[in-house]
């Protein structure tokens, strides 16, 4: 299939922050990683009142404090990682429904902000980095984070206009501040709102609904509406309850299997000109996971994490991705979290936490899948390196040489080997190795997202432990 570039990152990684941050940054380049998804808290960087008299779109405005967001981002850059930046978490003053904390924001205030803070990271202000890539707010297609998302006296769902108005205003102020800048829109959560009063009037108002009605476009991907939407990237979580083929239960949610029907809908309304951005507009997974047994014995084993991993990057390239985020550089305690899907063990201390079994399908993912009669290879090397891979086969216990394919530009190599499928495959470059990636396909198995975590998908399963 026709190359495109993939680009690993993190999102969720605290340690880049504190007294572990060189040692952090140096487990994230050792994984394959160049990216890292940060959060820009709005309310904390305002003033907790509207000031009477203020410039809201300036920077320098003494009403600001972007001490916090200063040094993470100079932190991230210096360590010599692209930032992209989601700001969310409005001040009262700026929200729609002042009472609550994930309220969506007033466009026209949003708008405002994001001006200043692109001004703020222009590459030109007071000697702070530029950052490229802002995202516009997390998961707004679920009450969790983006109120309101039904409006009972309108009795219609109102997410995706607010949403569409807020990354409007947000587009205009960045792309004055430099017209190539990025907008990554959507940031979807994977399953439908669950809370009472949106599963009372919808009980799938899952991110497909989301995404075609702020596009304005039908399921057959017909044009609803002439609206237009200002951004570059299109992003999604396709957190799964199995495998990496395995698709989500309700017909509206996004699992990995499912990212080709969210693909098609922004192919479509691209072709429709309902998508307005300077160049091409990409597709990210810009948070995934999988929790890991152990420690969380609800969770995929590592045996099948070593093949689900690397198969996953592929799928999801595959569905014309070229960036994934991944959750978390180290699993968080246990006794105050169930969040478990670290490329780390934890432990008190980063120096000491251990890299769990798969940690080499980040750095260097390899699949061999059953293509006809023969065997598709697909790896992305190490950071993009190029040269030439070998491919390997198991042979009488031991590995032979079957085939070498060169490296693209973008640090893929992919064939069809016209072989047996059997035994185990893997690829070396230099003194690297992928993981061994069997011909033997494993059955799906539901596994909660997060494991003992709520439920997420009306066929959920239990877990005892």
């Amino acid at each position: 299939m026709p190359s495109h570039p993939l680009t690993m990152g993190v999102i969720g990684a605290g340690e880049i922050y504190g007294p572990n941050a060189s040692l952090a940054f140096a487990r994230l380049r050792g994984a394959g990683m160049t990216t890292v998804v940060m959060f820009v808290s709005w309310s904390a960087t305002s003033p907790p009142r509207e000031p009477d008299s203020w410039n809201p779109a300036d920077p320098g405005d003494p009403h600001y404090n972007w001490s916090r967001s200063d040094a993470q981002i100079k932190a991230i850059v210096d360590a010599g990682f692209q930032p992209i930046v989601t700001v969310f978490d409005a001040p009262v003053w700026a929200r729609l429904l002042p009472a609550a904390r994930f309220s969506a924001p007033k466009p026209e205030k949003f708008g405002q902000f994001m001006g200043a803070a692109a001004a703020r990271y222009s590459g030109t202000h007071r000697g702070l980095p530029r950052v490229r890539y802002w995202q516009i707010w997390n998961e707004p297609n679920i009450s969790l984070y983006f109120l309101p998302q039904y409006d009972s006296a309108k009795r219609r769902f109102v997410s995706p206009d607010i949403y569409r108005d807020m990354v409007n205003a947000a587009a205009q102020s960045i792309h004055t501040v430099n017209a190539s800048n990025l907008i990554v829109a959507g940031s979807t959560a994977p399953f439908r709102d669950v809370t009472p009063d949106v599963k009372a009037v919808d009980s799938d108002w899952g991110p497909l609904k989301f995404m075609r009605r702020l596009l304005c476009m039908d399921d057959a991907g017909r044009p609803t509406c002439a609206n237009t939407a200002s951004f570059d990237v299109w992003a999604t979580h396709p957190y799964t309850s199995g495998g990496p083929t395995h698709h989500a239960a309700l017909p509206y949610d996004v699992s990995l299997a499912d990212l080709p029907k969210m693909s098609a809908t922004l192919r479509a309304a691209v072709r429709a000109g309902h998508i307005k951005s300077a160049a091409p507009v990409r597709f990210w997974v810009n948070e995934f996971s999988w929790d890991s047994s152990p420690p969380d014995k609800c969770s995929p084993p590592m045996s099948l994490l070593r093949r689900w991993i690397p198969e996953a990057f592929y799928r999801t390239w595959a569905s014309g991705v070229d960036l994934i985020a991944w959750f978390l550089l180290m699993d968080q305690p246990q006794t105050t979290s169930f969040y478990q899907s670290g490329l780390y063990f934890y432990a008190p201390r980063l120096a000491s936490a251990k890299p769990k079994p798969f940690l080499e399908a980040f750095r260097f993912p390899f699949v061999a899948l059953l293509r006809g009669s023969g065997v598709y290879v697909w790896a992305h090397t190490p950071l993009g390196k190029p040269g030439v891979i070998t491919v390997q086969q198991t042979f009488r216990g031991g590995w032979k040489n079957v085939k070498k394919l060169r490296v693209d530009r973008y640090g893929i190599a992919q064939a069809v080997l016209r072989m047996r499928p059997a035994g185990q495959f893997r690829a070396v470059l230099g003194g690297e190795r992928s993981l061994p990636f069997s011909m033997r396909v494993p059955p799906d198995r539901f596994f909660n997202p997060f494991g003992q975590a709520t439920l997420l998908e009306p066929n959920g399963q239990p877990c005892s432990g």
